[in-house]
């Protein structure tokens, strides 16, 4: 092979490379937390056990949601592992759906040292945005196996109505 062709193979392997980052991070880009790291949610403020090789943890974490269109209702589900029903809080406004936790550090290590931590812990606050107007009345939230279910009726449309003139 020669260095042009080199090259170009090179130069195609970073386009199909970026290609693939711009689609996961696309894709991603809403699911993609900030978790702010509190005492509660782990040992130290970095939600790290003292012997873990990096000192800082991990801040970032991803809350994938599915969003589904029914006739009369919006069904979101939301990936929340690690949680307990009463970590979780749930707002809706408009066209957003607001979901805020706290995911805390919970470790049964009795020796060794925590060698890769991917997690993350503490306060986070996921923002749905939503295809159509709902109302929070009526709305059904439930949690299992990690995955938050919460359906919202969809806002009725208004309805045109005939006003009468009165008066002399």
């Amino acid at each position: 092979m020669n260095i042009d062709q080199f090259k170009q193979d090179v130069g195609h392997t970073w386009k199909w490379l970026a290609e693939g980052w711009r689609h996961i991070s696309d894709k991603a880009a809403n699911a993609l937390t900030y978790f702010t790291p509190s005492r509660e949610s782990g040992g130290d403020v970095a939600g790290q056990d003292a012997g873990a090789s990096s000192t800082e943890g991990l801040r970032w974490g991803l809350l994938a949601a599915d969003v589904s269109v029914e006739a009369k209702r919006i069904l979101v589900e939301l990936e929340v592992p690690g949680l307990d029903k009463d970590d979780i809080d749930i707002d809706v406004q408009g066209r957003r759906l607001t979901v805020t936790g706290r995911k805390s550090y919970r470790s049964e290590r009795k020796e060794g040292a925590l060698v890769i931590s991917e997690r993350a812990f503490g306060h986070f606050q996921r923002v749905i945005p939503l295809p159509e107007d709902v109302t929070a009345e009526g709305a059904k939230a439930s949690y299992r196996n990690g995955v938050l279910s919460v359906t919202l009726p969809k806002l009725a449309p208004a309805t045109a109505r005939k006003i009468s003139v009165v008066g002399g």
